[in-house]
Formats: C-alpha cells, sequence, structure tokens
C-alpha cells in the first residue's frame, strides 16, 4: 500500500515518492533505514517514468542541475552516518512540519511564457544542490524543486524535469548508503517487493495527471505530515 501511494503520487506529479516512503517508513523501522529503503526504491520510480510523457529538454539545462544533484546528495548521505538517532528524529520531524506547512499553504500553480530555459542559471543550480543534500540526509528534496521550478516551468516540463534529475541523485544516494554500512540486505528485499506495486501506482498516475489537482495530494499529504513530524519530535526530545 505505501508503495502504491509513493508511486501514484510520482506518475501524478513526477516527485513523491521518498517524502511518502519516509513519512509512512518512519512509523514502522527505524527513521535512518526509511531515508535509505527510499533512496533505493526512487531509483526503480524514476527508470519506471523515463518513458512516460517525454518532454524534450535540453541537456544543457537538466545535465548541470542533475549533477549538482548527485554532489548534494552525497554530501547529505555522508552527513546522515554521523548524526546520532535522536537528533535525527528532531531534524526530521521539524523538515517534515515545515514541509507539511508548505503543502498546505504554498503550493504556487506551474507556468511558463517561453518554455524552458536552453541552459541552467545560477539559482537553478543552487536549489539542486540544497535538494541533493535535502534528500541524502533526510530523504525529502522536493519542496525546494517544486517551489523554485514552478515558478517558470509548466506542469508537464516540470514532472519531466524532476523525473530526470532524480534518478541519478537516487543511484548516488544508495551508493553513499552502501558505502557508508547503512543499506542492510532487507533493503534490497524490501525494494524488489514494492516493483508490482510501483508498476500499477504510476500507471493509475499518469492517467490520472491531467483529470485531478495536484493542490488537492499536496493538501491531503501536508495534513499527513503533520501528524507524522509531531510523532518524531516527539520521539526525538523523549
Amino acid at each position: 500500500m505505501v508503495g502504491l501511494v509513493a508511486f501514484f503520487l510520482k506518475g501524478v506529479t513526477g516527485t513523491g515518492t521518498t517524502t511518502v516512503i519516509v513519512a509512512l517508513g518512519s512509523l514502522i523501522i527505524e527513521p535512518k533505514l526509511t531515508v535509505v529503503l527510499a533512496s533505493f526504491i526512487n531509483i526503480f520510480g524514476g527508470l519506471s517514468m523515463l518513458r512516460v510523457d517525454p518532454v524534450p529538454l535540453s541537456g544543457r539545462y537538466w545535465m548541470p542541475i542533475s549533477l549538482l544533484m548527485v554532489v548534494g546528495s552525497i554530501l547529505g548521505a555522508v552527513t546522515l552516518k554521523y548524526v546520532p538517532n535522536q537528533q535525527f528524529q528532531l531534524v526530521l520531524g521539524a523538515a517534515f512540519l515545515l514541509t507539511a506547512l508548505w503543502f498546505l499553504f504554498r503550493a504556487p500553480p506551474s507556468r511558463s511564457d517561453s518554455g524552458p530555459p536552453a541552459s541552467a542559471r545560477p539559482m537553478d543550480l543552487g536549489i539542486g544542490t540544497l535538494a541533493g543534500f535535502c534528500g541524502g540526509f533526510i530523504g525529502i528534496n522536493a519542496p525546494p524543486l517544486v517551489l523554485h521550478f514552478s515558478r517558470y516551468l509548466d506542469k508537464r516540463t516540470m514532472r519531466r524535469l524532476l523525473v530526470l534529475i532524480f534518478i541519478p541523485a537516487a543511484i548516488a544516494q544508495t551508493a553513499t548508503f552502501v558505502v557508508n554500512g547503512l543499506f542492510e540486505k532487507r533493503m534490497l528485499v524490501w525494494g524488489l517487493l514494492v516493483i508490482p506495486t510501483m508498476i500499477l501506482g504510476v500507471y493509475l498516475g499518469n492517467h490520472t495527471f491531467h483529470r485531478i489537482s495536484e493542490s488537492w495530494f499536496r493538501r491531503a499529504l501536508g495534513l499527513f505530515l503533520v501528524f507524522v513530524s509531531v510523532r518524531l519530535i516527539l520521539k526525538g526530545v523523549v
């Protein structure tokens, strides 16, 4: 069920997989492990979306953003290893709370007057680095990306951009977790078990893309994240 919800959101918006998996998984297993698992699963999610609505994007635009997301992801994944669990739960809970508020109250509509730029801008690169670090450290990288790129990209283009830049970042995060000893054998088993729900979730999400408002998903996910964030903050304090 977790995989179905996560990949349904992925099919609709191009993102949200790690947010849902980390949020739900943290209620069952150690929060750090949910970030590792989410990064591994997100590789499959990204690959499954490559052939979905392939909007053309210039390599000079998305590749530099993707590269800096990889750099940020590695730094975040390395940082994750050295942060104590209790402090990590506080950080994760606070991040979820901010994310929930963003989903609920700050979801600007995507728009584009002249299409995507031919090459990446300095702010695009900075946001990519920040998002990569957040993804490697707390498993949440969508909010800064969507908040920034939705200012000048339409919904289809933004979804395509997110799909392209998330795949290298997820691979880099997972590889770093393996090197750091955070990737356990059960992560491989859980990841493979999610594949059937991934296929169904992406299929349903893509077919819903033009039929339902993304703002509804953001509000629903935001309310859920409020509950999860409060729970993690309390666990980190106690």
